[in-house]
């Protein structure tokens, strides 16, 4: 009991390096292969998809905070504008209708340097150039109002200038520049973020397509080692398949390979236009040899027998081997019963010959043949084989080592 455990426990590594060495075992390799590939590209491209993404939106509200800060420079700059042109067009007609606030912009809408300043957020330099502005706009606010009341009350009309409390055409001058060279940046930020988002855009493009090409290899390769796995498959699958039409020791065929092969020997015989026959073989006094020199001898005995009977056949011919010494040949394309007659008695007369054992010692033996000529109204190859058999047993009561054809008298 020990022993058997102890054999079956140092077994289990040779069968599982056996498994782990099989061409199917390869199919599974490939699969966790191609499970890990796949999982790594996914991840990429999902980690890609998620950073183009985030860009992206960070370069839209980038660009979209930056058309709306130039959106709100214009917006003041005509809002100031319109003040000073409404002065001017005061200090000419003299007319209070001209600094009417509606016609320079909505009280609760007009624009404001601070709010400016509030949309430059951390840009600290722009909110630097912008500094002079509240200043600037609320001493010309002042300066207005104060028109506004003079020329309400009907006094003289001053020159704009003084009206608007020493707030001169350089100031104004002044804000615009200031306005002007905050909306030229405003501008360039814009262009630098846009090249920036074309750039990452171009840059993840390219990523997206050596993805592509990583996938795409990663598929051929794969492809290619799955078709070298199959080609494996199928060369395993076909020499099994022929093992298991095939004698393991003779390497003849067996009983197998005539059940499948049937149709296709008698269907031969046919568009042949000559006759087919089967030959029943049962080896005389093989029980002795292995009686007296062992089993090892009785196999030398088998093989040097196939041996002998391949030697009497064409390519046509079929030689198969059904269990123990029983043997059976198919003659695809004969003339007539004599030319069948001829080959039982070749094969009777090699298989009486002495066979040489491995000791040194000499294996006498003989055979026995029974013929069986088809085919008459659709004869199978099974009914053939149970006429060959008759044949063949009449041979042994005969006295062995000789052949009989079935249907002839005594049989």
């Amino acid at each position: 009991m020990n022993d058997a455990a102890h054999k079956t426990d140092s077994d289990a590594p040779k069968m599982q390096t056996e498994i782990d060495g099989s061409v199917f075992a390869g199919f599974r390799q490939v699969l966790r292969k191609s499970a890990l590939i796949f999982a790594l590209i996914i991840m990429v491209l999902i980690s890609m998809i998620l950073y183009q993404y985030q860009r992206s939106e960070e370069a839209v509200r980038s660009v979209a905070h930056t058309q709306q800060v130039i959106a709100y420079i214009d917006t003041l700059r005509t809002y100031l504008l319109n003040l000073d042109t409404a002065v001017r067009q005061y200090a000419e007609s003299h007319d209070p209708a001209d600094l009417d606030p509606v016609l320079i912009c909505r009280p609760s809408q007009c624009p404001t340097a601070e709010r400016l300043i509030a949309l430059t957020g951390a840009d600290g330099a722009q909110a630097a150039r912008l500094a002079p502005l509240p200043a600037l706009q609320s001493a010309l606010e002042a300066g207005f109002g104060a028109l506004q009341q003079r020329a309400e009350a009907g006094a003289d009309v001053a020159p704009p200038e003084r009206e608007l409390a020493g707030f001169d055409k350089s100031a104004i001058d002044e804000i615009h520049r200031i306005l002007i060279e905050a909306g030229r940046e405003e501008l360039r930020q814009l262009e630098t973020r846009e090249t920036t988002r074309i750039r990452d855009q171009n840059l993840s493009s390219a990523l997206l397509g050596m993805a592509g090409l990583w996938t795409g290899l990663a598929l051929l390769g794969l492809y290619r080692e799955t078709g070298r796995l199959i080609k494996a498959g199928i060369d395993a699958e076909q020499t099994i398949r022929q093992l298991s039409l095939r004698d393991p020791l003779t390497g003849l065929a067996n009983r197998r390979f005539l059940n499948e092969n049937e149709r296709h020997l008698i269907a031969g015989a046919k568009r042949s236009g000559k006759q087919m026959a089967v030959l029943a073989i049962d080896l005389d006094d093989f029980k002795a040899v292995n009686d007296l020199y062992g089993h090892a001898a009785g196999d030398t005995v088998l093989v040097t027998a196939a041996e002998r009977m391949k030697q009497l056949l064409r390519e046509s011919d079929v030689i198969a081997r059904l269990g123990g010494d029983e043997f059976v040949i198919v003659l695809g394309q004969v003339d007539d019963a004599e030319a069948a007659r001829e080959v039982a008695g070749l094969v009777v007369e090699r298989l009486s010959q002495p066979v040489p054992l491995a000791g040194g010692e000499i294996a006498h033996i003989g055979a026995s043949v029974g013929v069986a000529m088809c085919c008459a109204d659709g004869e199978t190859l099974g009914e053939l084989l149970k006429k060959a058999d008759a044949a063949l047993y009449a041979a042994k009561r005969d006295g062995k080592r000789t052949y009989r054809e079935a249907g002839a008298p005594g049989v």
